[in-house]
C-alpha cells in the first residue's frame, strides 16, 4: 500500500469514529476536514483556552490532530499531557498514522483536503 492510499484508508476510518471530538489547530484544518466530509464535532484549540469547560469531552472519543510541523508537535504534546492529567485518554493514533502516512510530504492538517477529490470515488 503506497503512503496515498495509507492516507485515504486513515481519512475514511476517522469519518466512521464513534462519539468524536476532534482537536485541531484552526479554521483551515476545520475547513479541510469538511471537505474530506468528516462531519464529527471539531475543536479549535490554537490561541483559545479549550479547557476552561471540558464538559463537552464527557465520554467522547477525543481526537488530537494538530499540525506536524514544530508547534504543531508542541501543542500536540501540550493537549496529550493535559487531556491525560484530566482523565482522559486522547486518542492519538490518527495524528501519529497521517504523519507516518505522509512521510513528510505534508505539514499540516489542511493539507489533507488535497485528497477529498479521491475520496468521493471510493
Amino acid at each position: 500500500m503506497n503512503h496515498r492510499e495509507k492516507v485515504l484508508k486513515l481519512i475514511d476510518s476517522l469519518k466512521r469514529e464513534e462519539s468524536a471530538i476532534i482537536l485541531v489547530e484552526g479554521q483551515r484544518d476545520l475547513a479541510a476536514l469538511r471537505k474530506l466530509g468528516i462531519e464529527h464535532d471539531v475543536k479549535k484549540v490554537s490561541g483559545r483556552r479549550i479547557f476552561d469547560d471540558i464538559s463537552c469531552f464527557k465520554g467522547k472519543n477525543v481526537i488530537i490532530l494538530t499540525d506536524f510541523d514544530r508547534t504543531g508537535c508542541t501543542l500536540f504534546k501540550r493537549l496529550k499531557n493535559e487531556l491525560e492529567v484530566m482523565g482522559y485518554n486522547p486518542n492519538t493514533y490518527y495524528w501519529q498514522q497521517l504523519k507516518d502516512a505522509t512521510n513528510g510530504g505534508i505539514t499540516e492538517i489542511e493539507e489533507l483536503s488535497q485528497f477529498s477529490d479521491e475520496i468521493t470515488t471510493l
